[in-house]
């Protein structure tokens, strides 16, 4: 029997979650998946691993503690992975965090009356936190969502099988407010969209860097998912407005970015992991039909070579400095 190992960070709920149900769901006599989830809250890990193993008694399932806002973190998380024996298959670098302050009533008025059906395919109607960092000293979203990754894929590069992948939960990313000068976006109050954009930015210079080990790094778009980045908002009404709306938007107008659930969220990473030829040119959509059935749509990979230079100077750079070289 072939057994893959799969590393998934933000493991214990959402599309980390429904990418580890998706892999176990796969086992045969022939091929096993151990899942390793890596996720910064141990007891809610510790209840992702009982799922699963409900659900998939024979699996193998284990949990490493990782909190990408955090250097310390990593290094000891890529300590303990690399200790696993045979080496890494799949990276899924997944964990990802929104540091939502409130609601946006002005940017929720403005997108309702201007451009109703892009407005629920964006994070206008949140309201980001600025100015948020890291002990580390560097933005707090930047780091969770970017950084933490890039360093981990920097410590775990020796550890990945020929023919392994590093996949990375992309956005619908735009160039909001991203700039070189405040390329962590500290300053601004779009940092999610900002890393999300930086990932589609550095994902070709590190497929290019990788694959002379014979590793690929590719990047899936979940679409539009209810996860758990508005329960932190503790407003229900709009919460379930935002799941209405979504399940009406694509029912009715047929739009298939709305997959809504994280089982259906999770199609592109999965296959951006397993189907052959991908590419890193190629970013993975997971989609869905009116009635709710999941597919995978492939689209050109927004890169501009000049931008991706620039980021993957200052990532390594940071890496350096940690390293003390």
């Amino acid at each position: 029997m072939s057994i893959r190992l799969a590393v998934i960070t933000g493991g214990n709920s959402g599309i980390g979650l429904a990418i580890a149900r998706r892999l176990l769901s796969l086992n045969s006599d022939e091929l096993q998946f151990r899942v390793v989830l890596a996720c910064r809250n141990q007891a809610k890990g510790a209840v992702a691993r009982h799922q699963l193993l409900s659900a998939y008694p024979d699996a193998l399932v284990d949990l490493v503690e990782l909190d990408t806002s955090s250097v310390a973190s990593v290094e000891r998380a890529a300590a303990a992975l690399l200790s696993c024996n045979g080496g890494i298959d799949l990276l899924f670098c997944n964990a990802g965090a929104m540091a939502i302050e409130a609601l946006d009533i002005g940017g929720i008025v403005n997108g309702l009356l201007s451009h109703p059906i892009a407005f629920f395919e964006s994070s206008e109607a949140l309201r980001q936190q600025r100015g948020l960092v890291t002990a580390d000293g560097m933005g707090e979203t930047f780091q969770t969502n970017v950084f933490g990754h890039y360093l981990l894929i920097n410590r775990l590069t020796l550890a990945m099988r020929e023919g392994g992948r590093v996949i990375w939960t992309g956005s619908a990313a735009s160039q909001l407010q991203f700039t070189h000068d405040d390329y962590q976006h500290i300053k601004g109050d779009k940092a999610y969209e900002s890393s999300k954009y930086i990932v589609d930015q550095i994902a070709i210079p590190l497929d290019q860097r990788l694959k002379e080990r014979g590793v690929r790094c590719l990047v899936a778009e979940p679409g539009n998912v209810c996860t758990n980045f508005l329960a932190g908002l503790d407003v229900p009404l709009f919460q379930y407005l935002v799941l209405g709306v979504f399940y009406f938007i694509r029912f009715v107008l047929g739009i298939a970015r709305f997959t809504i659930n994280a089982d259906t969220a999770a199609v592109g990473c999965c296959f951006a992991a397993l189907a052959e030829g991908a590419d890193s040119r190629i970013k993975y959509h997971s989609h869905a039909t009116r009635t709710g059935k999941p597919f995978v749509a492939q689209y050109p990979l927004s890169h501009n070579k000049d931008t991706s230079a620039f980021l993957v100077g200052k990532l390594d750079e940071l890496v350096e400095q940690i390293s003390g070289e």
